[in-house]
C-alpha cells in the first residue's frame, strides 16, 4: 500500500485525478476537502479526520474508515460496501442514496445520520447509537437492530426492514429461552 500525504491528494486531485484505490491516507485531516468522485476502493483511512468532507458518489468499497471522525462528512450516493467504520463518528453524516453491503458500523455514533433512501444489507450495527437517525425510504437487511441503541428514529411506510430484529442462536445444549439482543 502506498503512503500519500495531503498536499500531493490536493494536488493529484485538482489536476483531475479521481483514482487513488489501495492507498494509504491513515491518520491525515481531510477536513472540509471537496472530494467528489474519488475512487477509494481499498484504501486505509484508519484515524482521519474528515468532518464535513464531500465524498459524494464516491467508490469506497473495501475502505478502512475505522476510527475516524466523519462528522458532517457527505457521501451521498457512495458506494460503502465491505467498508469498517468501527469506533467512528458518524453523527450527521449524510449517507442519503448510499449503498452499504458487509459492511460494519459497530460502536459508532449516528446522531442526526442521513440514511434516507440508502440500501444497507447485511451491515454489521452492535453497540452502534441510532438517535434521530433518518431512515426515510431506506431498505434495511439483515442489519441486526437489536444489538444497536434505537431512539427517535425517522422513517415511513417506504422503509423496508427485513431480517432487522434476529434472535441470537441458541446452542443445542442450552434449554433457557431465546433471547433478544
Amino acid at each position: 500500500m502506498f503512503k500519500l500525504g495531503l498536499s500531493e491528494l490536493r494536488q493529484r486531485y485538482a489536476l483531475g485525478e479521481r483514482d487513488f484505490t489501495h492507498t494509504d491516507l491513515s491518520c491525515l485531516d481531510l477536513s472540509g476537502l471537496n472530494l467528489e468522485g474519488v475512487n477509494f476502493q481499498g484504501v486505509n483511512l484508519q484515524g482521519s479526520n474528515l468532518e464535513g468532507t464531500n465524498l459524494e458518489k464516491a467508490n469506497l468499497k473495501g475502505a478502512n474508515l475505522t476510527n475516524c471522525n466523519l462528522y458532517r462528512a457527505n457521501f451521498y450516493g457512495a458506494n460503502l460496501s465491505d467498508t469498517h467504520l468501527v469506533y467512528s463518528n458518524l453523527k450527521e453524516a449524510n449517507f442519503h442514496r448510499s449503498l452499504m453491503d458487509n459492511a460494519c458500523l459497530d460502536y459508532v455514533c449516528l446522531e442526526r445520520t442521513d440514511f434516507s433512501e440508502a440500501y444497507l444489507r447485511n451491515v454489521s450495527v452492535e453497540g452502534s447509537q441510532f438517535t434521530k437517525t433518518d431512515l426515510t425510504d431506506a431498505t434495511l437487511i439483515d442489519v441486526n437492530l437489536s444489538q444497536a441503541y434505537l431512539s427517535d428514529i425517522y422513517y415511513s411506510k417506504l422503509t423496508k426492514l427485513c431480517n432487522c430484529f434476529q434472535q441470537e442462536p441458541v446452542s443445542e445444549d442450552s434449554t433457557n429461552d431465546l433471547v433478544i439482543g
